[in-house]
């Protein structure tokens, strides 16, 4: 896969290709679904099949109080398009000048001009250009004015429920992973780096390594079971998301205990992917509690990953 993340910069002009437009946030089952019809268009006319995004977000740059906490980081959404098979990933920096570039203009421009669409493919409710002037309808005009096909593409459900980023978002945030993966067509993971924590598991005997996330979200306080991918190996493991109310900790910490693993991780950087839910956060009266119920904790989460495939697999 091509990525492109500067259009000065491309000196062959691409004639020949299909594309779709959008933010992607989380890549679910219905943007899989797009990008599918892309590439089978693109091979049909043989053609470059291509996907146009923006960093950051443009509600970062023209409205950060209202820009949702995103769902994928730039460097997971890379690799899921490649896994995909998208030839070519364009990466246009958002900003307020190119926020100012008309609907023609962008269309003409950049879609035409430069990239060389001669199919587009779109959400039903796709809106771009300045002051997101340009709908659907605008740019099936200029696609008769330019010479290229649009395809408007209705929202996509799984077994009647309706597939959308914020769906995704709302169900992390109340800790329904499974659910989340459903809908994400991949377990929802996290990435982050190991940092120095308090020790307190290794004294309970249950050594854990704190995290600190690259992702905005994070699922709902509670115990989940998880897959780790760590020096580009996979391994199983639990992890509590919360406060610590047994020793009134007081603030939020992401800590994993993987299991038959020795290891110093500090300073590196994991994934953690999330398989199930096992319970909610709880305060303990004694360590002992504690200590039995992260015993029994570590049972269930063994029984529901020994279903899980293994991380390399927990992709698209």
């Amino acid at each position: 896969m091509l990525l492109i993340t500067d259009l000065r910069k491309i000196t062959d002009r691409f004639t020949n290709s299909v594309l779709t437009l959008g933010n992607f946030d989380g890549i679910h089952l219905g943007h899989q679904e797009l990008v599918r019809m892309v590439i089978r268009r693109a091979r049909e006319i043989s053609g470059q099949s291509i996907v146009v995004t923006f960093r950051p977000h443009p509600l970062k740059v023209l409205a950060p109080e209202k820009c949702p906490p995103l769902i994928s980081i730039y460097e997971e959404k890379i690799r899921l398009f490649e896994k995909l098979g998208i030839d070519v990933l364009v990466k246009i920096p958002f900003s307020l000048q190119f926020a100012e570039m008309t609907p023609r203009e962008f269309v003409k421009n950049i879609l035409c001009d430069i990239l060389g669409a001669k199919d587009i493919f779109v959400g039903y409710n796709y809106r771009f250009g300045k002051g997101r002037e340009g709908t659907t309808q605008t740019l099936k005009q200029m696609g008769r004015d330019f010479g290229f096909n649009v395809h408007e593409v209705e929202q996509i459900s799984l077994n009647g429920e309706v597939i959308s980023s914020t769906k995704i978002r709302q169900l992390l945030k109340d800790g329904e992973v499974e659910h989340a993966a459903r809908l994400l067509g991949r377990p929802y993971a996290i990435t982050g780096i190991v940092i120095k924590g308090d020790s307190r598991g290794k004294t309970l005997g249950f050594p854990t390594a704190n995290i600190a996330s690259k992702h905005s979200i994070i699922p709902s306080n509670g115990v989940y079971a998880v897959k780790l991918l760590a020096r580009e190996r996979c391994y199983d493991g639990i992890v509590n998301i919360g406060v610590r109310p047994t020793f009134e900790a007081g603030s939020l910490a992401i800590e994993v205990h993987v299991f038959s693993f020795n290891e110093d991780l500090y300073g590196e950087e994991i994934t953690l992917f999330f398989i199930g839910k096992i319970r909610e956060e709880k305060k303990f009266n004694t360590a002992a509690a504690l200590i039995g119920q992260i015993s029994r904790d570590i049972g269930t989460a063994k029984n529901i990953l020994s279903e899980s495939p293994e991380c390399i697999d927990l992709g698209i």
